[in-house]
């Protein structure tokens, strides 16, 4: 189930990703207070460009995440291999949000808000619940994600009666008219009811059924169908219908941005290029990760940071700016202040996330797993060389030599062990 293909470029893609949503954010902070404001007021007025064009990060994370959940749960399904994609996932995605929502709940703490409500917002937050508010503004995407996960391990469980590449579709299809049908909506002359049909539409429970979307998932999906050997007859076809997603797709991003005409297409084209550049990575592996192999260690490190930096960027680099610039200090120092503490704070996180990884994959440890199985000593090889001789020597009577069977399986030769 694990795959040995490393993306350089993905991992590139992720921390530029992070970066947008961080810059998306800082854009919109108060200065006066730990709070969201308009661009007018806002502490860092040099980031407005950002404003709204940086959210394009979270579409982007959602198209690696589609290529990237299809290739690890690639294989032959069932419940062993379902424990073990859940499991994968949890030791992934969970410890770096527990560390991050104690620290937000310690630092919304510290700002001074209402400590009655803030530990239903962090166990919300920790059990991924479909139901906020949460502690941290940014879960709501991880909550998404968990969405697509279930998803995906009900394919597994069912030993992939629906192949990942039919589950694909369906997503696909069902949020292209979703988002079909919530443009026609937007452009219709204004009348009595369409702002109600759009603010139904524009709930967040049509983002738990993947509906808003399900185009960028099925898009990293069909991507990784396309690199699939086994699907070489259907490439055409794929790629066909993956183009039509990835179109919808920017029909979404467009829809999301709620500024000037020339801000949505810029955020547009920000995540087109992204989405190219993860194509030209998967589809010319080789050539790509041959000119970002110099810098491999560095670049593995930063797709590695991206994930905390998301989640400690928002709610914890609110106050943390807040804070800076109660000081008086100038603007641009304040902000150069406030970005580093929030990327030492992820760094902290990256570092204690590695721990408890480490120590929740040992708990997992099979120790007679065949990687595990300790090399022949030289009277095993004797005997295993002397077993051989015997059945060539026998096999004129068609019998085998005794022993040889379960001596080669004891040695995990066969294959099962």
């Amino acid at each position: 189930m694990k795959s040995t293909h490393h993306y350089l470029a993905i991992d590139l893609l992720r921390i530029l990703a992070a970066t947008l949503v961080l810059l998306n954010h800082f854009a919109t902070f108060g200065a006066a207070a730990a709070s969201v404001v308009d661009l007018d007021q806002a502490a860092f007025g040099f980031l407005s460009a950002f404003a709204g064009v940086g959210a394009v990060g979270v579409e982007i994370f959602f198209v690696i995440s589609g290529f990237v959940i299809a290739m690890s749960a690639s294989g032959k399904g069932g419940l062993s291999h379902a424990f073990q994609f859940a499991r994968l996932r949890a030791v992934r995605i969970l410890p770096a949000l527990w560390i991050s929502a104690l620290i937000c709940l310690a630092a919304r703490a510290a700002y001074g808000e209402n400590i009655s409500s803030l530990p239903i917002a962090f166990l919300r937050s920790i059990i991924l619940s479909p139901k906020g508010p949460y502690i941290d503004g940014v879960v709501w995407s991880l909550v998404i994600e968990a969405v697509f996960y279930t998803t995906i391990l009900i394919c597994i469980v069912s030993r992939f009666r629906l192949a990942l590449y039919g589950l694909a579709i369906v997503i696909g299809v069902c949020s292209s008219v979703y988002l079909t049908a919530l443009f026609l909506i937007n452009i219709m002359p204004a009348n009595g009811f369409s702002p109600e049909v759009i603010g139904s539409l524009s709930r967040f429970h049509f983002k738990l059924l993947l509906l808003q979307h399900g185009v960028f998932f099925a898009s990293g999906m069909i991507l990784f169908s396309l690199n699939d050997g086994l699907q070489k007859l259907r490439r055409k076809q794929m790629a066909s219908l993956m183009y039509i997603f990835l179109a919808m797709g920017v029909l979404e991003v467009m829809s999301s941005v709620d500024r000037a005409y020339s801000y949505r297409i810029t955020a547009a084209a920000i995540w087109a290029l992204c989405v190219a550049a993860a194509i030209l990575n998967v589809v010319s592996q080789d050539a790509v990760n041959s000119r970002l192999l110099r810098y491999s260690r560095a670049i593995k490190f930063f797709g590695k940071l991206s994930y905390p930096l998301y989640l400690n960027h928002y709610a914890s680099g609110m106050i943390i700016v807040w804070f800076v610039n109660s000081f008086g200090i100038p603007t641009p120092v304040t902000f150069g202040i406030s970005l580093m503490t929030v990327l030492i704070l992820s760094l902290a996180v990256l570092w204690l996330e590695g721990k408890i990884q480490s120590v929740a994959r040992s708990w997992f440890h099979n120790p007679a797993s065949a990687s595990q199985v300790k090399p022949a000593g030289d009277d095993t090889r004797v005997r295993v060389v002397a077993a051989g001789a015997l059945r060539i020597l026998d096999l004129g009577s068609g019998r085998a030599a005794p022993g040889i069977s379960s001596g080669v399986a004891s040695l995990g030769l066969d294959g099962h062990a």
